[in-house]
């Protein structure tokens, strides 16, 4: 069953906790929980694979795979080596291209259909959960497009990380995964919607527009 669906029963459960109609800290900790269950396991790298060196490279994926196979999560193959020569705007350097296949610890974290590109179906290497620390404070609630709805701010920490992620390399290689690791310490905080349905309070990203 998808997540989502899977919060949003949740969530029906749990209403008839409190009348609903006020916002409190117990119905909007678990809404948001009930989000952050649908994030997790996050998918910090998306890739296929085999996957090789990326001449674009916009989200930094070649970084990534290469401080991954540094720590046993993929293997790495050299597979071509071009010399490019000084130019008027650029220094010499050389092109490495590597080829990439998930190890056995690389599988262990991998999902497949986590995105939709051009190319068709894309994985990822996920893994972590978001546990709520706090409800930092909200909203009284109001009428916004014909939703009654508050604006609430929670924090979290994300736990359940492998112990390759604690790598430096890994870490500037992969956006967010730094983050992560020191909300151990330092929860993250994000302020969201919450809306008044049927169900209860709903976090706004799992209702469907």
């Amino acid at each position: 069953m998808d997540r989502k669906l899977i919060a949003l029963a949740l969530l029906a459960t749990l209403a008839g906790c409190s009348d609903g109609q006020q916002p409190n800290e117990t119905d909007l900790r678990q809404a948001a929980q009930a989000y952050l269950d649908t994030q997790y396991p996050y998918c910090f790298v998306i890739s296929a694979f085999p996957a090789r060196t990326r001449d674009f490279d916009v989200e930094g994926t070649n970084q990534a795979l290469h401080a991954l196979a540094q720590v046993g999560v993929v293997s790495e193959r050299e597979i071509s080596r071009t010399e490019v020569p000084e130019r008027l705007w650029q220094p010499a350097r050389t092109d490495i291209y590597y080829a990439y296949e998930l190890t056995d610890e690389g599988r262990r974290y991998y999902k497949a259909d986590v995105r939709q590109d051009k190319a068709g179906s894309l994985g990822g290497l996920c893994f972590g959960k978001a546990e709520v620390t706090a409800i930092k404070g909200f909203s009284e609630p109001s009428e916004h497009q014909g939703r009654t709805q508050a604006q609430v701010t929670y924090s979290y920490r994300v736990t359940d990380l492998p112990s390759w992620a604690a790598d430096r390399a890994v870490q500037a290689g992969i956006a967010g995964l730094g983050q992560a690791l020191a909300s151990a310490e330092q929860p993250l905080e994000e302020t969201r919607s919450m809306v008044l349905t049927e169900r209860g309070w709903v976090h706004e990203r799992l209702l469907v527009n």
